[in-house]
């Protein structure tokens, strides 16, 4: 089936908020622009990427997962040219801070 497809019978997802706090936005918006060099975001507008916050429950919840992302990628990426080693890094965490149950995220890596 293809993605188009599939996207068709999905349900929808509630919009817990129509709009996220300015205090939340500026935050997301500064983890943006430390991450923007991967393609996972980048390949996304901001304002785009800031929208799907306000499909979560806990949209501060979802930023403190993202701020671990940036602060562990630039801490493990500090000394590294190879954008391809910086991104499979990246992939890493992301998968680390990711836990396959049907809610989503659960907790933050150790």
């Amino acid at each position: 089936m293809s993605a188009g497809k599939l996207k068709n019978i999905m349900p929808k997802r509630p919009r817990y908020h129509e709009r996220l706090p300015k205090e939340l936005s500026d935050q997301l918006t500064a983890i943006y622009q430390r991450l923007k060099e991967i393609p996972y975001i980048n390949k996304q507008e901001m304002g785009k990427w800031q929208e799907r916050f306000c499909y979560s429950p806990e949209p501060e919840r979802e930023a403190a997962i993202w701020e671990w992302l940036a602060n562990e990628y630039e801490k493990r990426t500090a000394d590294m040219d190879d954008q391809g080693e910086k991104n499979r890094i990246f992939k890493r965490l992301l998968t680390e801070s990711v836990d396959y149950e049907p809610l989503g995220v659960r907790k933050l890596p150790e």
